[in-house]
């Protein structure tokens, strides 16, 4: 008898056991189908401020219409150290929906199986006291939809303003010699892990902007009928110091091929390639603006010192007196002020 009740009592539990198994399955028709929108929103908002995005270097927001599969996550923090700390070019990038599709958000952003409907809105004061707005999305709806919203800082990267200096007016070189003025980056006093990645000047994440005024002013005026000069190349160079025996080699590099998504310079307004054979008179500007997307084509790392060179010739005697090097470090460049922002997210 006992042997009897052991071997029932044995099929009883199992059986017990298959059919508590089997119950949630068969209820699972009966759950609530709703969504929670405001856990959605909050998921893509934390996203959006507390994360710089994939791939982080070269950034993102620099890939062209050729490489947009290749971005997997649009972050718009400067780092993952700076949380509700955004780059500029990060939110221009974003907010480009002529470029990003509602499945791009969708799938870069949201994050989620279902088409999910958004609003995304950026309002950021500016030095009058007033607000951009971007946004992106489709109009709110009445009611229904999930929201997050999210005080910011922006972060707008540096430049340089090269006025006049009489260290750079070098009136006693060989007068056939080109003139070279050279704008030089030192990655590792750039890169100082002690400057704090919000106010850290970044070639690897955001553009060089270097604009030389007051060109008139180192003209040969020797002759009088000077008022111009012709700026032949601008090239690229680097240094690795810590190797044996180190000295800067050029880049190779499209230098006669315009190409905006690695650089632009302007001459007097007017776009040029880095090969612009072309006079700067009196007035004019020069305007150069290295993009990320280049500077990961260098392959430059921590300890990398690279040198953009300016060469100026005019034959003999030359036309300008422009020669020296510019440090593109924390003394010489303007890093603007952090701007406020209010970012707010809506889907549904």
């Amino acid at each position: 008898m006992s042997l009897d009740f052991l071997a029932g009592f044995t099929i009883f539990m199992l059986a017990l056991i298959m059919v508590v198994s089997m119950v949630p399955g068969l209820l699972a028709g009966l759950e609530s189908s709703g969504i929670d929108y405001d856990a959605v929103a909050y998921r893509t908002g934390v996203i959006l401020v507390e994360d710089p995005g994939w791939p982080v270097y070269p950034p993102w927001e620099m890939n062209d219409e050729a490489h947009k599969d290749e971005i997997e996550r649009m972050g718009l923090a400067v780092s993952k150290e700076t949380p509700n700390i955004l780059l500029s070019t990060k939110v221009d990038a974003f907010f480009n929906d002529s470029f990003f599709t509602p499945d791009d958000y969708r799938s870069k952003a949201i994050f989620g199986d279902i088409p999910y409907s958004y609003n995304f809105s950026l309002n950021i004061s500016q030095p009058d006291g007033s607000y951009e707005l971007k946004q992106t999305g489709d109009p709110l709806p009445l009611g229904g939809y999930g929201y997050i919203r999210r005080v910011v800082k922006i972060k707008e990267p540096g430049a340089a303003d090269i006025g006049y200096d009489s260290s750079f007016n070098e009136t006693t070189l060989d007068p056939s010699k080109p003139r070279i003025f050279t704008v030089q980056l030192d990655f590792s006093q750039l890169l100082d892990p002690d400057v704090g990645p919000a106010y850290r000047i970044d070639p690897r994440t955001e553009p060089v902007n270097i604009t030389i005024t007051d060109f008139g002013a180192y003209l040969n005026r020797t002759d009088p009928s000077v008022d111009n000069a012709t700026l032949k190349s601008v090239t690229f160079w680097k240094m690795d110091p810590t190797r044996p025996m180190p000295r800067f080699t050029k880049i190779p590099f499209s230098y006669s091929t315009a190409d905006s998504s690695l650089y632009t310079l302007t001459i007097g307004g007017n776009p040029y390639n880095l090969t612009p054979d072309t006079k700067v008179f009196d007035n004019d500007n020069i305007s150069f603006v290295l993009k990320p997307a280049a500077t990961s084509l260098f392959t430059l790392d921590q300890n990398s010192i690279l040198d953009i060179r300016f060469t100026f010739d005019d034959g003999n005697p030359q036309s300008t007196f422009m020669n020296g090097t510019f440090r593109y470090d924390y003394a010489n460049v303007t890093i603007p002020a952090l701007s406020t922002g209010v970012l707010e997210v809506a889907v549904w």
